[in-house]
């Protein structure tokens, strides 16, 4: 549905004289990420609001989506799989951050997230069979992500310790969220890559 609309809005602008054939392609993906971000953005904030955590959910999307654009993760096969796997991972999360105000597992939570960091600094980053990245680029993204790490770490060590439960929360699921998808994309690309007489 989005990268229609993302392909729709280029070719607009392509006969509109705004860009040239050579730059439509990257217009088209340039648009699908910017529609697909507000779309998200726009699905957080309202279960948010619903679950009665809309600034704790504001707060998840900003956080994750810079810990994601660098550290990378599974990436669905189709764009419909994506849209409702991203969907529902949200869903999730906001869940675990309602709850979060309501029982007493900061602690766990806060052990799950320091766990999960240092998975993401060791595997980080993780491309996908049809975007690899250059050494250069890998190199480049692994420092933003221990970088983004840290001051992930960081933000939920003092919302812990000052009872911060509007940054606590967020930060921690992000972090959490980001570890279960770079291990996502390790299984499933690493089982892409196997040769088919090497596969069980």
């Amino acid at each position: 549905m989005l990268s229609k609309l993302s392909e729709k809005l280029a070719g607009k602008m392509l006969r509109n004289g705004s860009i040239s054939e050579d730059e439509q392609e990257l217009y088209v993906y340039g648009l699908f990420m910017l529609l697909s971000s507000l779309m998200y953005l726009i699905l957080a904030c309202f279960l948010g609001a619903v679950l009665g955590c809309f600034f704790e959910s504001l707060v998840f999307f900003v956080v994750f989506q810079f810990l994601r654009r660098y550290a990378g993760g599974y990436h669905a096969a189709t764009e419909a799989r994506c849209e409702i796997l991203s969907a529902l991972s949200i869903f999730a999360c906001l869940i675990g951050i309602r709850f979060s105000k309501t029982y007493d597992f900061q602690t766990v939570l806060l052990f799950l997230s320091l766990a999960s960091a240092v998975f993401i600094c060791i595997f980080c980053p993780l491309d996908t069979p049809e975007k690899p990245l250059s050494k250069k680029e890998r190199c480049y993204f692994r420092k933003i992500t221990w970088l983004i790490s840290a001051l992930h770490v960081a933000a939920a060590l003092a919302a812990f310790f000052l009872s911060w439960s509007f940054l606590f929360a967020p930060c921690c699921f992000s972090l959490i969220l980001e570890g279960i998808l770079l291990l996502a994309g390790a299984v499933s690309y690493t089982h892409l890559t196997l040769p088919t007489n090497s596969r069980v």
